[in-house]
């Protein structure tokens, strides 16, 4: 056979392996959006309550005594038949009960439909007064919060949350989903589950339970009081004047870093626990406890912190 036979025969074969191949085309996706818009007046002892399904929840504060709200729900699919059919699936409920506001979106396809085929989407804008209290649950979503001065609880699964310049009385819990928070100031409670949180500029009283994660907190002086008590967890807490806080850190199975210029006191160390403990050489200073088991604490100088 000669050399151009034998390269003719190949490359028919190559070309024939070419044409039994999966073309991959791209595919288009169509959007059915429907959107709602609702305001109410809003008064001194009203409080929001928003619960979330997959959905991205934007609140912020405005100058107006009025609670604003927009929400677009989303149902994508190639099929745009089948689009706006889902679309029917994912209900809201936007009504007012006495004194509480309360907006939720939801999963419900109509008795005898087909199982859901799109992918779904809730997106909320909300304004509200800076006094008005808000609590939000959100699963499988996303949060950003900012200016409010009130009351602010969150309960969240799969939820990532950004917190903004918030004060007065904070309660948040999470599961799977990492916490941010900056320049938060007041009496915050933080319950966190297999989520990462890292807190900048906080002032106030802190209390934080962990597990399964890592925290970093950045406390410039106005800081009143933190206590952390995480399980397999590493904290670290950055200061830039550490000696200003009176300390007890004890690791359990973990370590301790503490800056090496402060004279600290330890006790007998276990064999598997380091405490260690700090007093500064003032009349008023503000109390650090940190109890880790299973993981390390971290005590440093920052003037900047290490997000």
């Amino acid at each position: 056979m000669s050399l151009k036979i034998a390269m003719t025969k190949s490359m028919l074969l190559i070309v024939g392996i070419l044409f039994q191949l999966p073309v991959f085309a791209q595919v288009t996706v169509q959007v059915i959006t429907k959107k709602i818009e609702k305001t109410y007046n809003y008064q001194d002892g009203y409080e929001l309550n928003i619960e979330g399904e997959k959905a991205q929840v934007s609140i912020e504060s405005w100058d107006q005594d009025k609670i604003s709200i927009t929400l677009e729900i989303t149902a994508k699919h190639p099929d745009k038949a089948i689009a706006e059919r889902d679309l029917e699936a994912m209900q809201y409920l936007t009504q007012k009960v006495k004194n509480k506001i309360y907006l939720r979106n939801y999963l419900s396809p109509k008795e005898g439909a087909p199982a859901p085929e799109a992918s779904f989407e809730a997106v909320y804008y909300v304004r509200v007064p800076p006094a008005c209290p808000v609590y939000l649950k959100n699963y499988f979503g996303v949060a950003n919060i900012s200016n409010l001065n009130n009351r602010f609880r969150f309960n969240g699964e799969f939820s990532k949350i950004d917190l903004e310049n918030i004060s007065g009385s904070i309660d948040l819990r999470s599961r799977f989903g990492d916490i941010f928070g900056n320049h938060l100031d007041g009496i915050v409670n933080i319950w966190s589950r297999r989520s990462n949180v890292t807190l900048n500029d906080i002032r106030g009283s802190f209390d934080i339970t962990a597990q399964y994660g890592t925290l970093r907190i950045f406390a410039e002086d106005r800081l009143l009081k933190l206590n952390i008590d995480a399980e397999k967890s590493d904290v670290y807490f950055f200061n830039p004047n550490p000696e200003f806080y009176g300390y007890t850190l004890t690791a359990n199975n973990g370590n301790v870093v503490f800056p090496g210029e402060l004279s600290y006191e330890e006790e007998d160390n276990k064999a598997d626990q380091r405490k260690i403990k700090f007093k500064p050489p003032r009349e008023y200073f503000a109390n650090i406890t940190i109890t880790v088991t299973i993981g390390d604490i971290h005590v440093e100088k920052a003037t900047q912190p290490k997000m």
